[in-house]
């Protein structure tokens, strides 16, 4: 005679399970933006169904960060194309960065190395969420290595025409 197992109805699944954990749930509170796990971790999207938007992850694409580091790369070029166009004799057309540039050089370039490197970090640990509810931010990351590329290749064809090269 063969022997049945009871039907496994919701409430009656619940009652035959057994909790064996001994351990608090580790997985109740979000990932955080930065942890040890960060570049080393396994999470490269989210893995709750109630999570599509608004999460952290622990590895990022390579196009992204590579697009991050050519937005460093691009400040950098900036500087140095900026630099070399004053020297020539040429003006700083953002105003801000002129007004910046008379006070005190070396600062206005430390700190305009450390808003880029900053920002772009933060919209790269950000990638998953939204602004206004409608764009995500690594977006943002694209926008601005556009609006760099763009910049660097004005400023060397200024620089191509004061140099004479």
């Amino acid at each position: 005679m063969a022997i049945e197992s009871p039907k496994c109805s919701p409430s009656n699944r619940d009652s035959l399970m057994i909790e064996r954990r001994h351990m608090k749930d580790r997985r109740k509170g979000a990932t955080k933006p930065i942890s040890r796990y960060m570049f080393v971790g396994r999470r490269k999207k989210s893995q709750r169904i109630n999570e599509l938007d608004n999460y952290y992850v622990d590895r990022y694409e390579l196009h992204l960060l590579v697009i991050t580091g050519l937005i460093i790369v691009f400040c950098i070029l900036d500087v140095y194309f900026t630099l070399q166009i004053l020297h020539f004799g040429g003006t700083e057309n953002n105003l801000l960065m002129s007004i910046f540039m008379e006070k005190n050089l070396v600062l206005c370039l430390i700190v305009k190395f450390l808003l880029t490197i900053i920002g772009s970090v933060f919209l790269l640990v950000h990638k998953n969420f939204k602004i206004f509810s409608a764009i995500k931010t690594h977006k943002f990351l694209y926008l601005i290595f556009s609006v760099y590329f763009v910049l660097i290749l004005y400023e060397f064809g200024a620089f191509v025409l004061i140099k004479g090269i």
